[in-house]
């Protein structure tokens, strides 16, 4: 039974892991970054809480789809005697990032205009 204080009712879990990868991939697009540090930066900004409860799990199972896809790339770091892996985006992926860009512009015009 859903919770009546969830803001993402509206959402099916398949439409807020799609908003999440969209997501992901504007945020490397803008510089490279871990999964912890990304995690990070979406509880700060509050995203987790539009994505749910599973933002952990979704987020490096995200990851993991992007760069299967060929979107991002990871690449293996060590600092301080820790490895992490560092996501990149591809240019596969900046091609991508342009397209849904220019999609949302439409979506939000559309949007716009109906609802006045």
């Amino acid at each position: 039974m859903p919770r009546h204080d969830d803001s993402h009712n509206f959402m099916t879990r398949d439409m807020r892991r799609t908003v999440l990868k969209i997501r992901i991939l504007m945020r490397i697009k803008a510089g490279k970054i871990y999964p912890y540090a990304l995690i990070k930066e979406f509880e700060k900004s509050h995203f987790n809480r539009f994505i749910g409860s599973t933002i952990k799990n979704d987020t490096y199972n995200s990851l993991n789809a992007l760069e299967k896809s060929g979107y991002i790339k990871g690449v293996l770091k060590t600092e301080r005697g820790k490895t992490k892996r560092y996501y990149t985006i591809t240019k596969r992926g900046v091609k991508a990032s342009t397209s849904i860009k220019k999609m949302f512009g439409g979506i939000l015009k559309y949007a716009d205009a109906m609802l006045g």
